[in-house]
């Protein structure tokens, strides 16, 4: 231990004279911004907002369909309720809640297959794409707005509730 130092205190050896930062220097702690956070999305601009909904609930439902076979043909259905809880885990993760607690089953392949299905589903609104003409040369291609997503989601949902009457 060098005695000439300035920082060097007789019977002090342990203590700095002055507080240390043990960050390296220029670091800059992130700021994250929840603000936006649970509010309302915009509406994204679309000519046949009724037509589109409902080809896309009608693409979605042809994803369920195909899960609830492969869940009948291994022997774990999924059932009505099931499909609510997933459509709902949908919707919480749109608010950027977690949507775990929905998809958790005592039995693992029961709950394999909602997270499955719940995984296929929250594909689907990046692979819809809206187009908007700039000018005459130029077209913008987006992706489905999160207020639209949650219409659609809303629409299948009445629409499981109405099938599983039916039957």
């Amino acid at each position: 231990m060098n005695h000439d130092d300035p920082m060097f205190l007789p019977g002090k050896e342990t203590v700095p004279q002055e507080p240390r930062c043990f960050l390296p220097p220029r670091v800059e702690i992130l700021r994250l911004d929840f603000s936006r956070l649970g509010r309302p999305a915009r509406s994204q601009p679309i000519d046949d907002r009724d037509g589109e909904g409902e080809r896309i609930v009608r693409r979605l439902l042809a994803l369920v369909r195909e899960h609830r076979a492969s869940a009948r043909r291994i022997g774990s259905p999924l059932d009505r309720d099931a499909l609510l809880r997933i459509v709902e885990a949908l919707r919480i993760e749109s608010f950027g809640g977690d949507p775990q607690a929905l998809l958790r089953h005592e039995d693992p392949i029961a709950a394999y297959l909602r997270q499955a299905l719940f995984q296929e589903l929250l594909e689907e609104p990046s692979n819809v794409l809206f187009t908007t003409q700039l000018d005459e040369e130029t077209i913008r291609y987006e992706a489905m707005e999160t207020a639209f997503w949650r219409e659609c989601l809303g629409r299948l949902a009445e629409r499981i509730a109405e099938s599983s009457r039916d039957s």
